[in-house]
């Protein structure tokens, strides 16, 4: 895994980055605790269900797509949400563009 330092869209392969801890606190949500920072982000569902699924190998669209197995009502401005969050969580250095020869 390689920071962000590109555009993130709906090609991009992105990966978790494997320092931060993700804790399922229920079924509405989780706390993604970053120890290098001392950090925590609130993650909904969604977003959990997302993180879930970054492992570098399905584009984005890819995972868009996947979330109809677990939700209903995906639509084109979910594709939108997916963006902005993957964007946020890359400034938070919690994800990264997957490199296979790093």
């Amino acid at each position: 895994m390689t920071e962000t330092t590109s555009i993130i869209d709906l090609n991009s392969r992105l990966a978790v980055n494997p320092n931060l801890v993700l804790r399922e606190e229920d079924d509405d949500c989780a706390l993604l605790f970053d120890p290098d920072r001392g950090s925590v982000q609130i993650l909904n569902r969604s977003a959990v269900e997302i993180w879930k699924r970054l492992d570098g190998k399905r584009s984005l669209a890819e995972i868009v797509l996947s979330l109809n197995e677990t939700f209903t009502g995906v639509d084109e401005a979910a594709q939108e949400q997916v963006l902005q969050l993957m964007r946020s969580l890359s400034e938070l250095g919690a994800i990264g563009v997957w490199d296979e020869n790093a």
